[in-house]
């Protein structure tokens, strides 16, 4: 048996996302963070952020792809509810080393409950950033963080 030869090894990126944090976040005023592009993919992208203390990114989901969160450093809670059921909101206390994933269609707002700024990544279809983002209207959850 002769095996094929022409098998063609992948570029491989790498880049370090607190850098990138650091160097090259813009401002999200959707959900009011900032926000560095660490890998960028047709598929799924990935993104460096921080939230200072007290501090959360406005509710929101998406019809399209989960989300999936880890979480560098710092505390926070993570609150999920359906977009037409505010009243059976969940939350999670997060830390760092924390890795979770929000379904699609799930409402999900990420708050620091900490001192410090909580620091992570998080990855998605990089149509989240851009044409797949619902916000609930405000009167749907009114003053949650």
């Amino acid at each position: 048996m002769q095996l094929n030869s022409d098998v063609r090894a992948a570029p491989i990126a790498v880049s370090n996302a607190l850098e990138k944090m650091s160097s090259q976040c813009v401002h999200d005023p959707t959900v009011g963070i900032r926000i560095a592009t660490v890998l960028d993919d047709a598929n799924c992208s990935y993104y460096a952020t921080e939230i200072q203390p007290g501090k959360a990114i406005a509710p929101h989901y998406h019809c399209d792809g989960n989300e999936v969160y880890i979480i560098f450093s710092g505390l926070g809670a993570i609150k999920t509810w359906q977009p037409e059921s505010i009243e059976d909101m969940t939350t999670v206390q997060v830390e760092k080393g924390d890795v979770f994933k929000i379904p699609q269609g799930i409402v999900h707002q990420l708050v620091n409950t900490g001192t410090q700024p909580l620091v992570l990544l998080f990855a998605c279809p990089p149509q989240h950033l851009d044409t797949d983002r619902v916000m609930p209207p405000p009167t749907s959850f009114g003053d949650i963080a």
